[in-house]
């Protein structure tokens, strides 16, 4: 892989900043450090809770083992950080019930206990795990590679595509399906397979394409490009929601 040195190429800090932000994070997580992690989640919250991610309370779990991990001189505090499960009660409740349980077990040592389990190193790539995927799916990045993601999507839109094909053959209505680049019907794929989003022109009631892209206006709407040229006149366009009128070269083009 060239660096941007050797490509020559000029990658612009704002963009850079959140992987680079990201890669910290997951170096100190191998470090079994979890400071970067929970500043990260704390700031993020909102986000993740719109996820439904349980990366925080994973944290603070993770956090609270390791201060079981130190034994009976570190009772105290590992009761003291017990409030910060106290947000998610609710959702967590049995595991927090176990962590709880788990203190009786202190003095004779957690390594023989019915909670031995909690000292699993297993906990520190399972939250690396998550907070990668959570942090991807924050940024709109897939995980995984963009071939298994095709590959996935494409097992789950086969079967209905399959079945819309036989429907239009039986039905000798070949010619309703035209379009290469658009699907007679809509697939859902789920949450985890959006990565862009998709833009119909409020004008000619038409998705936008590569061909047709959407464009912005200096007033802040958008249409698609082909509605901006049948919208100019006289080399003016007025925009059909607002009474700005511009030039039609003025317009930007989106990509989303």
């Amino acid at each position: 892989m060239l660096c941007p040195q050797e490509s020559t190429l000029n990658v612009d800090w704002d963009f850079k900043q959140p992987f680079l932000e990201l890669n910290r994070i997951l170096e100190a997580l191998h470090e079994q450090d979890l400071g970067p992690a929970l500043e990260w989640a704390v700031s993020h919250r909102q986000r993740l809770l719109e996820l439904n991610s349980s990366l925080e309370f994973k944290l603070h779990r993770l956090h609270f083992i390791r201060l079981l991990a130190g034994g009976p001189e570190r009772q105290l505090e590992a009761l003291s950080y017990a409030r910060h499960f106290q947000p998610f009660a609710r959702l967590h409740q049995r595991e927090i019930q176990v962590m709880m349980g788990s203190l009786v077990y202190l003095r004779l040592g957690l390594e023989k206990s019915p909670y031995c389990h909690l000292l699993d190193s297993s906990h520190w790539a399972e939250i690396r795990d998550t907070f990668t995927r959570d942090a991807c799916s924050l940024l709109g990045l897939s995980v995984e590679s963009p071939l298994s993601v095709s590959f996935a999507s494409g097992c789950v839109a086969l079967p209905v595509l399959m079945n819309i094909k036989a429907v239009i053959e039986q039905r000798q209505c070949t010619g309703v399906w035209s379009h290469k680049d658009e699907l007679p019907i809509e697939i859902e794929l789920g949450m985890k397979c959006w990565y862009h989003s998709v833009f119909a022109c409020p004008i000619l009631r038409q998705q936008t394409s590569d061909s047709n892209p959407p464009v912005k206006l200096i007033c802040g709407h958008v249409i698609s490009r082909d509605a901006l040229s049948k919208l100019v006149n006289g080399g003016k366009l007025k925009c059909p929601y607002c009474p700005m009128e511009q030039n039609p070269a003025d317009g930007k083009r989106i990509i989303f």
